[in-house]
């Protein structure tokens, strides 16, 4: 029974490499390299399955190996030994596969947006973020951008759109 479970799961990985190897694992949370680094995006989680691959088709082809070896050993010593061995094989190799492909998901560059990279203050989709250019009033700026409590900085907004207590700034505010 426990060696068909180790068939089964030797099968399940070589799969998962071969499909990480050819780039065509898609994102998900269950299979694969899934770590914060190889999750940011469809590339990096391309790289790191692919660099981590081998080494999960190498502990798949271990633990379905090594669960063939135990259905066809009479002795139970042997089996035993035998099943901890392929069993401790396939993960200590399923292991590193993932550390080599988290880090070699990390050394992908993070792409960069254009206009406004991405952070809208308020401007309008076509007029303001797309093109990194300033609306008709001229409220915002390529530069502009909104700060992480959700305040608008003083770069992104003219004077006369907002009033002084609203603008994030360095002055106090005039009465």
């Amino acid at each position: 029974m426990i060696a068909g479970l180790l068939v089964l799961g030797g099968l399940a990985l070589a799969v998962v490499g071969i499909l990480g190897w050819r780039r065509r694992l898609p994102r998900n949370r269950f299979a694969g390299v899934r770590t914060v680094n190889t999750l940011r995006d469809d590339e990096t989680f391309a790289v790191g399955n692919q660099i981590g691959a081998p080494l999960s088709m190498a502990a798949g082809a271990v633990a379905v190996l090594g669960g063939l070896a135990v259905l066809a050993t009479p002795s139970t010593a042997v089996r035993l030994t035998l099943l901890v061995l392929a069993a401790l094989g396939g993960l200590v190799l399923t292991a590193i596969g993932g550390v080599l492909g988290d880090r070699a998901a990390k050394l992908v560059p993070v792409p960069t947006l254009g206009g406004c990279s991405g952070v809208c203050a308020g401007c309008s989709l076509v007029d303001g973020c797309g093109s990194g250019s300033s609306d008709a009033d001229g409220a915002v700026t390529a530069a502009g951008a909104v700060t992480a409590a959700g305040a608008v900085t003083k770069d992104t907004v003219s004077a006369d759109a907002v009033s002084s207590t609203d603008v994030t700034s360095d002055e106090p505010a005039s009465n």
